[in-house]
Parts: structure tokens; sequence; C-alpha cells
């Protein structure tokens, strides 16, 4: 018994093999659609908490995000993605906003600066291209 069911695994594990590779796209397609899979919020930034209209520009600003291996860490980021409307308009340069109560952000020639409880610093950019320009504020739990 012991035989047959191991000579029928591996006969069959060959033929997932196989169909894995000549249906692997539509394999992924399902399985991305699938209500149990999430993208991580470190590579797509998590969830849009909010949305506000410049005119030339449309800036999403993200939920926190405390990636971890298991449950939330200590420290994370929040996600500002801003991005143009308008073609004509060259560079970045954003009036100030306020991403919350303690976070004001404005961004000149292409740079973040954002000001923190009153302290100033100049954000790193994650990305930057002719219609997004994508950056995070490092947070760390209160």
């Amino acid at each position: 018994m012991k035989d047959f069911i191991a000579k029928f695994w591996a006969i069959l594990s060959i033929f997932l093999l196989l169909g894995s590779f000549m249906f692997g796209m539509q394999l992924q397609d399902l399985l991305m659609k699938a209500p149990f899979m999430h993208i991580d919020p470190s590579f797509s930034g998590g969830e849009v908490e909010s949305t506000i209209n410049q005119g030339a520009y449309t800036i999403n600003i993200h939920q926190k995000v405390f990636p971890a291996l298991i449950g939330e860490g200590s420290e994370g980021f929040r996600q500002i993605t801003v991005i143009k409307n308008d073609s004509a308009v060259t560079d970045y340069n954003i009036e100030t906003f306020e991403v919350d109560l303690l976070t004001r952000v404005r961004v000149v020639d292409n740079v973040p600066i954002v000001v923190k409880k009153e302290q100033t610093d100049t954000i790193r950019q994650v990305g930057l291209s002719d219609k997004k320009l994508i950056f995070r504020i490092e947070e760390k739990k209160p």
C-alpha cells in the first residue's frame, strides 16, 4: 500500500509541476484574486487614508505601516504619493499641507521637506517619475 501511495504521489507531482509551467500566469492571476492574498504594505505603501487635491497635484496620504515578520514592529513609515494632474508642470513644488496634527510637508524642486514636532527634516525619495513623486516619513510607535 505504501508503494502505491508513493508512486501515485510521484506521478501526481509530475503533472502538477508540468501544469504550473504551462498555466503559470493563469494560476498567478487566480491566486492574486483570492480573498486571502494581500500585497505587503512595504511594497504598496499601505491603504490610502486621505486624498488632497491641490489643482495640479493629487496627494495620497497612506496609513501608517509598522512592518514586522510577526505582528507589528516598533518602527515604521507613512507613505506620501504625489501625482501630477497637469503634464505641463515640470517640477514638484507643493505648498505646505498637513499629514496629521504634528506633521506638515512641503515639496520644493522635487525635494520633500517635513516639519514634525517643530523639527525640520529632508526625506529621502522612494520614487520619482514624470507622473509621481513617492516618499516615506519614518514613524515610531507611540
